[in-house]
């Protein structure tokens, strides 16, 4: 093996070095994204069983006179 060849040599071990560390960073982020999207996912639905269910406006009842969520009516 000749300097040229061992000079090539060390450039790709070292390139190789950082693709490894560039490929655990990555993998590492995938992970993170891949439990927070579950997270999210359990948190709408959690959020969607619990959401309170709002009565049907009375007949001949104008809907902007029906009470709010979290209101009391008149």
């Amino acid at each position: 093996m000749n300097a040229g060849d061992k000079q090539q040599l060390k450039r790709v071990l070292k390139e190789n070095e950082i693709l490894k560390a560039k490929l655990a960073r990555s993998e590492a982020a995938v992970d993170i994204l891949g439990k927070a999207s579950a997270l999210l996912d359990a948190m709408a639905k959690s959020a969607a069983e619990t959401e309170p269910k709002l009565p049907e406006p009375e007949p001949g009842r104008p809907e902007w006179l029906m009470p709010k969520s979290g209101k009391t009516s008149p």
